[in-house]
């Protein structure tokens, strides 16, 4: 009886460390992880193409060492849901410079935010992809005082639900360069909260 009860705590010893050596299942990197990378590659090559482009904002580039941004956090991927006009409309959309630019005005999307309510007008361009423009508190102290953007394609509507990640939230060329004229946020799309993602001010 003794040499069995060691023989089967040994044994369970045993089994326990093959159990803790063996490779772990579900190694692939979480979804908020693989957006995160993302968001990274897509600041760098940002930077890049402000740094090189001729027809960069940036007045000047030789200097440039980057733009700034609130670390990602995967609490700015929000879902909403989507309100679609029913009957889609054009509008002229007030540009920095007093024109207008004239988008198409899909709908709403809607969603709980910090337990506030949240709406904003969803503009579309001819090609089909969306704009959405908005401010936000931290204006102007901590991001551009008119306002940042966010584009996503059509196909990110599902279910009439849609994505949006305001990590991705980036300054107009009119932050940086005022010879260029940028849509102006409406009224409808300023938020009364903070959102500390996507792009900053330096």
């Amino acid at each position: 009886m003794k040499f069995n009860r060691w023989f089967l705590i040994i044994a369970a010893i045993i089994v326990c460390l093959i159990y803790v050596s063996l490779p772990k299942q579900g190694t692939i990197p979480a979804k908020s992880s693989e957006d995160s990378l993302k968001t990274v590659e897509s600041r760098k090559a940002k930077d890049e193409q402000f740094k090189t482009a001729e027809d960069s904002p940036i007045p000047d580039r030789a200097n440039f060492k980057g733009l700034a941004y609130f670390p990602y956090s995967p609490k700015w991927l929000i879902s909403f849901e989507v309100i679609r006009n029913e009957k889609v409309e054009r509008v002229g959309l007030a540009m920095t410079d007093g024109s207008k630019d004239s988008l198409l005005v899909f709908g709403k999307a809607k969603a709980k935010i910090e337990g506030q309510n949240i709406e904003l007008i969803v503009y579309q361009y001819d090609s089909g992809d969306f704009f959405i423009p908005f401010k936000d508190k931290t204006a102007p102290t901590e991001t551009y005082g008119g306002g940042r953007y966010l584009e996503l394609p059509l196909t990110n509507i599902k279910d009439n639900q849609i994505l949006l990640d305001f990590n991705q939230a980036y300054f107009p060329f009119c932050a940086y360069n005022k010879t260029y004229a940028c849509p102006v946020p409406p009224q409808a799309n300023y938020l009364n909260l903070r959102i500390p993602a996507g792009e900053k001010n330096p």
